[in-house]
C-alpha cells in the first residue's frame, strides 16, 4: 500500500512549485493536497479564529481553504483525511527559508503544524539563480526530484521530526546536514501618504545580515549542497534558571 502524503505550502494552490511537487510525489505515494486559496508568505503558524473557514474540493485529494497553512494542516488532520498521514510536505516554496526564516515562514509553519499533531514533516523551500525573488529563476523539477528522495528517506525514521530543506539552483547533487545559522532582518518601512490622505506604512524585506559558518544551513547552500537541517521542538529546553531573576515575596 501506498504512504499517504500531506501536501500544503503557503504560496497558495495555484503556485507551480506546489504542482511539480505534487506531480513528482505521485508517482510513489498517495498525495493529498490541501492548501490555501491564495498566497500566504510570512504568516508563521496564524490560525483564523474570527471568521469560518471553508473548505473546497477542486479535484480528487485536492482541497483548497481560505485560511493559512496552518489552518490547512489543521483541517486536513481534523477533518478531511479520514486518518493521520504517514508525512507532511510544506512547500516547495519560491525562496529560501534559512535561520531566523523559519519564525516568520508559512511554509515552515504548515510542517510545524504537522509535527503538533505527532507527524514528521518537511519544509521545503528553493532558492533563486538571482538574489532577488522576483528577477530569479527556480529549478522546480530538479526541487521535485530531490524532495522525493528526501521524503522516502524520511519516510523510513520512526521517530518524529521536522526537517527544514533549501534547495540551490543548479546544485553540487549533495544533500548535506546542517545546523541553523544566523540570518538577521532590517526592514526597509516605507511611509507615504494614501489618496485619502492617511499615512501608511509598507515592510519591506531589506538586505538581510548572515553569519556564514562551515556546516550551518547559510553556508551550505552557499556552496552548492541542499541543506537539510533537523528540527525537534522541545518546550522544556526552553527553561533556563537566570540566578539573576529571583523572587521572594510580592
Amino acid at each position: 500500500m501506498k504512504k499517504t502524503i500531506l501536501l500544503t505550502n503557503d504560496d497558495g494552490y495555484l503556485s507551480f512549485g506546489l504542482k511539480v511537487l505534487k506531480a513528482e510525489l505521485s508517482n510513489d505515494f498517495r498525495v493529498i493536497t490541501v492548501a490555501p486559496d491564495r498566497e500566504k508568505s510570512a504568516i508563521s503558524m496564524a490560525l483564523t479564529l474570527n471568521e469560518p473557514l471553508r473548505v473546497k474540493e477542486i479535484e480528487d485529494d485536492f482541497y483548497i481553504v481560505n485560511g493559512t497553512p496552518s489552518d490547512c494542516v489543521n483541517l486536513a488532520v481534523r477533518k478531511i483525511l479520514k486518518q493521520k498521514p504517514d508525512l507532511v510536505v510544506s512547500g516547495m516554496n519560491s525562496g529560501e527559508n534559512l535561520s531566523e526564516d523559519i519564525f516568520y515562514s508559512g511554509t515552515f509553519a504548515g510542517a510545524l503544524s504537522a509535527y503538533l499533531f505527532d507527524i514528521s514533516s518537511i519544509a521545503i523551500s528553493l532558492i533563486s539563480n538571482k538574489s532577488s525573488y522576483s528577477e530569479g529563476d527556480y529549478d522546480f523539477e530538479r526541487g521535485a526530484e530531490i524532495s522525493k528522495v528526501i521524503t522516502g528517506k524520511v519516510l523510513e525514521i520512526k521517530e518524529k521530526y521536522i526537517f527544514n530543506v533549501n534547495i540551490p539552483f543548479n546544485d553540487n547533487g549533495m544533500i548535506l546536514k546542517t545546523e541553523f545559522g544566523f540570518k538577521r532582518y532590517n526592514p526597509d518601512i516605507i511611509e507615504n501618504i494614501d489618496p485619502r490622505g492617511g499615512k501608511y506604512y509598507w515592510i519591506g524585506t531589506g538586505e538581510p545580515v548572515y553569519d556564514i559558518k562551515e556546516g550551518n544551513d547559510i553556508w551550505a547552500v552557499r556552496n552548492g549542497y541542499v541543506s537539510l537541517t533537523v528540527f525537534k521542538p522541545d518546550l522544556r529546553r526552553f527553561n533556563y534558571e537566570i540566578e539573576e531573576l529571583d523572587f521572594d515575596k510580592v
